[in-house]
């Protein structure tokens, strides 16, 4: 017998579910009773809970606009009398509805270990925002702000993986220690490599790289430290390329000022780096030290990715409170997502059994 199988869709349609209330009339006082409908059965006519979900799943996760989201409703579904004023009710009674679990995934987020931090620019109203995110490998949390400075300062304990913004260092003593992105100073040194053609760039880069790699094979081992020995070899090459570096510098004209400048001498981007891997060395470094903590701030970078798609395919947000709307509903479909969870069922359920899960 040769068999053949063709996996196809059933066709789609909306399911019409019919409630019927029983109304009672008292033979002996004439008083009539009625019977209560189940929960969010609040009109004559209204769609469900399993196309409300698709619709703000579409409009917030795919970045589909309102009116496309109608019309992709209307074709699949047969949903005519759907329209975007609809939509946007969904989609903020759902941002409503998922403020507990919003607070609870931040409050997972307050408790310590290694936190990714990083902002990206946004239009609101026609005026510069900021989306600022943490992130662990386990939850998301987006936050709107009318300031890049203006990072989550709440956070205590464990620590937290950034690019360096000096805001972070400036208003976020409560965390234990500091982590910076091993992926940036790569892309700063390959740059000085390229284009200033600074010598000791290229061998940072080597040696961070190598770093990396020795503790990855540590890690695949299951051991949680490095050697003695080695740490301290590649602590003393770090130190002797900043020590090249910087004397590399020493030696090089200053560069000219203008008439009437004021404030310390400008530097050029070389040398801003050296002094930078040197007074940080230590949060440079953190990823040798601590195993939990990644080379890379790469974990904050692919959760904010989807903000630059957002803006490509929609353009700005209308109103702060609509961005913040976006905002809560991202952080719960990131943190279910990295849970293995549905997120088309997720919107359906109540916060309680959201919680439950994470």
């Amino acid at each position: 017998m040769e068999r053949r199988q063709v996996y196809d869709i059933p066709v789609p349609r909306l399911e019409v579910t019919e409630h019927q209330a029983a109304i009672y009339c008292c033979g002996h006082c004439r008083a009539t009773t009625t019977a209560t409908f189940p929960d969010g059965v609040n009109t004559h006519v209204q769609y469900g809970k399993r196309i409300r979900a698709a619709a703000v799943y579409c409009n917030v996760q795919q970045l589909i606009p309102e009116d496309r989201v109608c019309q992709l409703l209307r074709d699949l579904f047969g949903a005519t009398s759907l329209c975007a004023a609809s939509v946007t009710n969904w989609v903020n009674g759902t941002a409503r509805t998922l403020g507990g679990v919003v607070e609870h995934i931040l409050a997972r987020l307050n408790e310590g270990g290694v936190r990714h931090l990083d902002e990206t620019g946004l239009r609101v109203a026609g005026k510069l925002h900021w989306l600022h995110s943490i992130s662990d490998l386990a939850f998301t949390h987006y936050r709107i702000s009318a300031k890049r400075g203006a990072v989550p300062s709440f956070l205590t304990g464990g620590t937290i993986v950034h690019d360096h913004w000096k805001s972070y260092y400036a208003h976020m003593s409560g965390v234990d220690a500091h982590a910076l992105c091993g992926a940036h100073h790569l892309r700063e040194l390959k740059a000085i490599e390229e284009i200033e053609k600074e010598p000791w760039a290229c061998a940072m880069s080597v040696l961070l790289n190598s770093a990396n790699q020795l503790k990855c094979a540590a890690q695949g081992r299951g051991e949680t430290e490095l050697p003695t020995s080695v740490h301290h070899g590649i602590l003393t090459k770090y130190m002797a390329i900043l020590t090249e570096g910087l004397a590399f510098h020493e030696r090089q004209d200053p560069l000219a000022r203008r008439t009437g400048a004021r404030g310390r001498k400008a530097r050029r981007p070389g040398h801003n780096l050296l002094v930078r891997l040197r007074d940080y060395r230590d949060d440079v470094l953190r990823f040798l030290t601590d195993f939990t903590v990644p080379f890379t701030n790469n974990q904050a970078e692919r959760d904010l990715r989807m903000m630059k798609l957002r803006m490509k395919i929609s353009g700005t947000f209308r109103t702060l409170e609509g961005a913040q709307v976006f905002a809560d509903i991202k952080s719960v479909i990131s943190t279910v997502r990295k849970h293995g969870g549905n997120i088309l069922e997720t919107l359906t359920l109540s916060p309680q059994q959201i919680i439950a899960r994470l």
